[in-house]
């Protein structure tokens, strides 16, 4: 009994360093509401693991426990669709590959990092005393640095980056790793892993494109907005403070995602934002149930919304599900629909997207394919009807029609006949959703939640804060040699050495030669 006892209060100091709270800063800067859903999937099971979360967020969240203070970034939505030099979604989506590239960067990185520098939120952070103790920093590093001037004032504490953007093309630049071109699409292609030599030409000018005008013209400009607002002498450059992350996690799963190379710290939790279903509404539940052969949900997500389609257009849909009487269709659409729907048709500003793709009733799913929606349904093994708009969401979808669980229907060719076809299509095969189910098997066929899996990880970065082993040795080797580029000179030039010295001998020894011959 007393050994036991003695046992017990030997480990009681350890389970406490184990569990006790932290405080974690949280820099969610990214004007996303899908990003915010990822986010906050984190940011909750934080707080109910017992952890102090302080969270600068475009999104905020009322009625928090104690624990959770959110501090809004009141200006970035505002900078970017409202102000003088808002953005248009739907105009990005119409540009071509290149242009999107730089939009990205100059339109939307740019001046959501001025909307962020601008608000009110950031000065309250900023008047924090220098001293104030946070243990880690959580960061969505998706945009850019701008708001880790942060860590500089808090003294460092251990970074970890966060992302619901896949793997995008700059996660190396931030805990290192490789990118192959060869075989990584660039995330607004729609290509596979077996690329042709065009499409490899192609793939390569655009990761170029994107990492040369992020490196030598959006990172010197965002450096230098965080400079004239921060004020520190000995502030590092922008990017070496994204360096200092001691942890990423993506919005990525080697099951359903494209395989890529990745460093030990690069830590895959895609889909962490899906939860058990709740029940439905009442109504909704009735709705679904009264179809004759099942139910489809229609969300174009939380950037691009259905509200800001042009009459036409949305005409033209409501034209294509009337045409599916035996489904009931479920559209989420922000605001009034001025167009008479069918009995079979009914909207809601906001639908519990998680829940209905669970649903029994619910066959197929019309989509943006952005990452989150395209997690979601695979999880719950619904198939996609796609329609991209922007960014990931092209290769998102390529994924899954090369699974043989989606059809593809383009935004800027899109006609009622094809839209209601490629509906049909994927309801009245059986092969999508056989191909769905699949795919959802390999999905949730983990040892852990992705979700429990992305907590555990933050908290080992707070269990071992100088832990150094899992890092990529690339960011500190460089590029050359990294890819080996001086060993190759190295070895081409022995060669070239010898062809030389050779040629130079035998103009020394022929003549010579010559000469013993005449003489």
């Amino acid at each position: 009994m007393l050994r036991s006892l003695i046992s017990v209060l030997a480990v009681l100091p350890m389970l406490g360093w184990f569990v006790n709270a932290a405080n974690i800063l949280c820099l969610m800067g990214v004007a996303s509401p899908s990003h915010h859903i990822w986010n906050r999937a984190i940011m909750d099971a934080l707080a109910q693991n017992g952890h102090n979360l302080t969270i600068l967020s475009a999104d905020v969240e009322k009625n928090q426990p104690s624990n959770v203070h959110y501090v809004h970034l009141e200006e970035i939505y505002p900078t970017l669709y409202t102000g003088p030099d808002s953005i248009d979604l739907l105009e990005m989506a119409n540009e071509n590959l290149f242009q999107s590239v730089v939009s990205f960067y100059r339109d939307f990185v740019v001046h959501e990092c001025a909307g962020t520098l601008k608000s009110k939120g950031l000065r309250q952070v900023m008047n924090y005393p220098d001293d104030f103790r946070f243990d880690l920093v959580l960061h969505d590093f998706t945009c850019g640095p701008c708001l880790l001037g942060l860590l500089h004032k808090f003294r460092y504490p251990p970074l970890v980056s966060v992302t619901a953007f896949n793997n995008p093309p700059y996660s190396t630049e931030v805990i290192g790793g490789h990118k192959f071109y060869s075989y990584v699409p660039f995330y607004s292609l729609s290509y596979g892993t077996d690329m042709s030599l065009a499409q490899r030409i192609h793939n390569t000018l655009l990761h170029l494109t994107d990492m040369v005008y992020r490196n030598y013209i959006s990172n010197p400009r965002i450096d230098a907005m965080m400079r004239e607002y921060f004020r520190y002498d000995d502030l590092p450059y922008a990017p070496e403070l994204h360096q200092r992350s001691k942890l990423m996690l993506v919005n990525a799963h080697y099951s359903v995602d494209f395989p890529e190379a990745a460093p030990p710290n690069l830590i895959p939790v895609g889909g962490l934002q899906i939860r058990e279903p709740a029940p439905l509404p009442t109504e909704l539940e009735q709705f679904l149930n009264a179809s004759r052969k099942g139910a489809v949900l229609f969300s174009l997500g939380t950037n691009v919304r259905s509200d800001q389609l042009d009459v036409g257009r949305q005409r033209m849909i409501v034209n294509a599900l009337r045409q599916l009487p035996d489904y009931h269709f479920l559209w989420k659409f922000e605001t009034e629909l001025s167009i008479p729907l069918p009995k079979n048709v009914i909207v809601r500003p906001w639908l519990p997207q998680n829940d209905i793709l669970a649903h029994g009733k619910t066959k197929a799913f019309i989509t943006h394919a952005g990452l989150l929606s395209t997690h979601e349904a695979t999880w719950y093994g619904v198939p996609i009807v796609g329609i991209p708009f922007i960014a990931d969401q092209h290769r998102n979808l390529e994924r899954c029609v090369r699974a043989g669980v989606a059809k593809r229907v383009s935004f800027q060719t899109m006609s009622t006949v094809e839209l209601r076809d490629a509906i049909r299509d994927v309801l009245e095969d059986p092969t999508y959703r056989t191909n769905m189910a699949a795919q959802s098997a390999l999905f949730q066929d983990q040892p852990e939640k992705p979700l429990a899996r992305a907590v555990w990880w933050i908290e080992w970065v707070m269990r071992h804060p100088n832990a150094t082993q899992l890092q990529s040795p690339v960011l500190k080797l460089g590029f050359l040699r990294t890819y080996l580029i001086d060993v190759v000179l190295v070895l081409a030039a022995v060669p070239l050495l010898l062809v030389f010295l050779a040629r130079k001998w035998l103009r020394k020894s022929v003549p010579a030669v010559s000469d013993k011959k005449r003489n």
